[in-house]
């Protein structure tokens, strides 16, 4: 049976999860699947679920959630008490999951901090049969040092992040998450974490056995270590990440040891998937999970306004957020989920759709190793048209779609293949279009250099920095490397250029003139790039410093946001972003109002 997503916990501070209903015959058994922290719940976001599916298949019921102010759920990182929350979501997770299905007895999985939350959670419960407990943080403080280790420079930051707060991979901790992180120690809990305990070390830091399965042992649990293989894999970037299948195998072969054989459980009542109801963020925002497209296999998250604008167009719009590389429809750094319930405040409804193969529109293979090159080579608007269907049957009529690096690709196909689209987004585009052959003016060689050099903006504002040169003489900077990087560029415009002149007719197929036939067509385009990022050096190379080649249409803007890292990893870049994209929205909105007007008043 396919995942079911719930919403459980408090009204005010509800969790959201997905139900992997046992598959027949049933063990009448559940496991809870504890997500890690921040960045790593992005590159680990497949693995649970292909567990969660595996484990349903062996006759487990599944719950795998967000915890309170993560993922789609409730809340934020500025919240209080942010580890007291984790812990009490996955209480709340456990008590959903007997509730739905009547197991028995429960489980829990987790992965680094995911497993230290579970082993803390189940050491206050008392009655958990089984944990697994994957590459788990020793203590809290640790992983504090981790997040110190890895946070974003604070140069520039201090007016925007607190004493002592940090910023890691897109993630806010508080000081006061920091300190509650420092009570987490798994070598001193009160009482014994489970029955049983499996801990799988680090594959990429063979130490021997872990210290935690002699010292649950002397707890009295039947505690055991293995070193398999998966953990460096999982933990690359989303569309990086390798799903150690093996693994997962024998992690379920482990649960199966222990649990009660298949088929001892009475079978349950039934599931029915739930029907898309409304659940509140805020007073002023609801948030509906939305289910469509072929067999229901598409999912997404529609972020609304509570009540309904009158005045303006705003009532009929809504705009599709587009997935960023591997990442699900939260967004790197939680960014999607960020814009769209600060967007609907502002009266603005998004849907985060994933496309099928990520995140949680599961009809075919999910991306799992790929490069660069193949995030692109799928044709996703069949996706996007259902996503505008579904939309289009609940009342909207405007759609604006929106991404990020790929995901500014898709929307740019979608604008381009769908007339309903009157407006796109396209932040930090590397390549938009979906096969690399089709850039045939070089393109795809800057795509190719951004791996290896900095953008050309970088170099630029280097030649003013006297270190620099001091570097230079000391040959720690490639000089001939980048050299030969702003000769490809030279070269590339110049055979641009003659292929122009020699061509009888317009390349049909070039960006220019499909930018050109879309404002023509009246799509409204907005362009928004890093100041130093490749993506900035990519559209002006096909539409000229800050889009000059797009000046004589109206309905076409770039801008530029300083400072920005390409995903808006920080606070300070998403806040940025967003007003931007509001203060546009609010303008077009405004201008569609006027002429509306101007056609109502016009003599028939």
């Amino acid at each position: 049976m396919a995942a079911i997503p719930v919403v459980f916990g408090p009204v005010d501070a509800w969790c959201f999860g997905w139900l992997h209903p046992a598959s027949a015959p049933r063990r009448g058994e559940g496991i809870v699947l504890c997500r890690p922290i921040g960045y790593e719940a992005n590159c680990t976001y497949e693995i649970y679920t292909q567990l969660a599916e595996r484990l349903a298949h062996a006759g487990f019921d599944v719950l795998r959630f967000d915890y309170h102010g993560t993922g789609d759920s409730a809340g934020g990182d500025a919240d209080t008490g942010r580890v007291r929350a984790w812990i009490d979501s996955i209480r709340f997770a456990i008590q959903k999951l007997k509730q739905l299905t009547g197991v028995s007895s429960i489980s829990l999985f987790g992965v680094r901090m995911g497993a230290t939350l579970a082993a803390h959670a189940a050491s206050g419960l008392g009655d958990v049969e089984s944990l697994v407990m994957w590459a788990p943080c020793l203590t809290g403080r640790a992983f504090s040092r981790e997040l110190r280790a890895a946070s974003v420079s604070r140069k520039g930051q201090e007016s925007n992040l607190a004493p002592d707060d940090i910023e890691a991979f897109g993630y806010l901790y508080t000081v006061e998450t920091l300190e509650g992180l420092s009570t987490l120690d798994c070598q001193r809990l009160a009482a014994p974490p489970a029955k049983r305990v499996m801990v799988i070390g680090r594959d990429d830091m063979p130490s021997g056995e872990d210290p935690l399965p002699s010292r649950y042992r002397e707890m009295g649990v039947d505690a055991a270590f293995e070193a398999w293989p998966g953990y460096a894999g999982m933990m690359r970037d989303p569309h990086e990440a390798m799903v150690e299948r093996a693994t997962l195998d024998h992690i379920v072969d482990w649960y199966c040891t222990a649990m009660a054989p298949a088929g001892d459980a009475p079978p349950a009542a039934p599931l029915q998937r739930p029907p898309a109801t409304a659940h509140a963020v805020s007073s002023a925002v609801r948030e509906i999970p939305l289910t469509f497209g072929p067999g229901q296999s598409l999912f997404g998250i529609l972020t609304e306004p509570v009540g309904n604008a009158t005045d303006d167009r705003r009532s009929e719009a809504v705009m599709l957020m587009l997935n960023v590389g591997g990442h699900c429809h939260i967004g790197p750094g939680r960014l999607y989920v960020n814009m769209a319930r600060s967007w609907a405040a502002s009266g603005y409804r998004t849907l985060r759709l994933d496309v099928t193969g990520i995140g949680d529109s599961r009809t075919r293979a999910c991306l799992s190793a790929c490069d660069l090159t193949s995030l692109y080579s799928i044709d996703h608007t069949a996706d996007v048209r259902a996503a505008i269907d579904c939309l289009a049957a609940r009342g909207f009529g405007n759609f604006t779609v929106m991404g990020i690096c790929s995901g500014s690709a898709i929307a740019f196909q979608a604008a381009w293949a769908d007339t309903r689209v009157t407006r796109q987004i396209l932040l930090n585009s590397l390549r938009l279009e979906g096969k690399p052959e089709e850039e045939n003016t070089g393109g795809d060689k800057l795509v190719g250099a951004s791996i290896e050099y900095k953008p050309t903006y970088f170099y630029h504002r280097a030649l003013r920095t006297p270190t620099v040169y001091l570097r230079v003489l000391r040959g720690q900077v490639n000089v001939r490397g980048i050299a030969g990087y702003f000769l490809m560029l030279m070269a590339t415009r110049l055979w641009r250029a003659i292929h122009q002149l020699v061509q009888a007719t317009p390349d049909k197929n070039s960006l220019l003139i499909k930018f050109k036939r879309l404002a023509t067509r009246g799509t409204d385009t907005l362009v928004l790039v890093g100041h130093q990022d490749h993506a900035r050096t990519f559209i002006e190379f096909h539409l000229g410093k800050m889009g000059r080649r797009m000046r004589k249409f109206p309905n076409f803007r770039m801008a530029v946001m300083e400072n920005a890292d390409h995903t808006l990893s920080s606070q300070e870049n998403q806040n940025t972003a967003i007003k931007i994209i509001c203060e546009h929205l609010n303008s077009q909105m405004s201008a569609d109002a006027v002429a509306r007007c101007r056609r109502q008043d016009k003599p028939t």
